[in-house]
């Protein structure tokens, strides 16, 4: 990506990490290395809070780039940060796995909701979820002090942070989902997820088939 400010604004600030992922993506470069996180500090050092929230928008994209490090702040830094970067160790296979397939096949790694949901008017407008893969959807907090958010899921069985015991069904907004400094919101889709776009369009060219036929 190009070089992001460390701002909290569309200024080039964290919420366009995830606008330029999608438009990288979409336009067809899908092994993105995202900017630093907290970003450049031109204009200073991010504070805590954004250096934090950056990380975490940053977890299910391909990599972690750090200028600014955590110990630069204070230990509750420091402890957050650890968590988040195991977390992307832990899914680590996945953002492989989606890499991979971007090479195969040009599958975008992040794209928007509305990838799986194409038909879906609300998923069109969301602008601050990203998806890795088709599977995990993740919903960071890019507005400062705010320490909840709505969330949109589309149709489909969603496990709260992977937790198969947490079942949430779409298409459904979460309004006012917690989110406190030491936590990312995301989702895994679970064995009742909807058709994908792809899988869509080879049923309807089946059923077009069988029609054809019988005429």
């Amino acid at each position: 990506m190009i070089d992001k400010d460390s701002f909290w604004t569309f200024e080039n600030g964290l919420p366009t990490l995830i606008t330029t992922l999608f438009q990288m993506n979409i336009n067809g470069y899908p092994l993105v290395l995202p900017d630093m996180i907290g970003g450049n500090g031109y204009d200073g050092p991010p504070s805590a809070e954004l250096f934090i929230r950056w990380l975490q928008a940053n977890v299910f994209m391909p990599s972690l780039q750090f200028s600014y490090v955590p110990w630069d702040y204070d230990n509750e830094t420091v402890a957050i940060s650890k968590t988040f970067v195991s977390l992307h160790e832990q899914y680590a296979p996945e953002i492989i796995a989606a890499c991979k397939k971007a090479v195969a096949d040009g599958s975008p790694v992040n794209m928007p909701i509305w990838w799986i949901a194409p038909n879906d008017t609300t998923a069109h407008g969301i602008w601050d979820e990203y998806l890795l893969g088709e599977t995990i959807l993740v919903a960071p907090v890019v507005t400062e002090n705010a320490r909840s958010r709505d969330i949109y899921l589309p149709a489909g069985t969603w496990y709260e942070q992977g937790d198969s015991s947490k079942v949430v069904t779409g298409p459904v907004t979460l309004t006012n989902y917690p989110a406190p400094l030491n936590f990312l919101p995301f989702f895994v889709k679970g064995s009742a997820a909807v058709p994908t776009i792809s899988v869509f369009l080879v049923l309807v060219a089946v059923i077009a088939n069988i029609l054809q036929n019988k005429n």
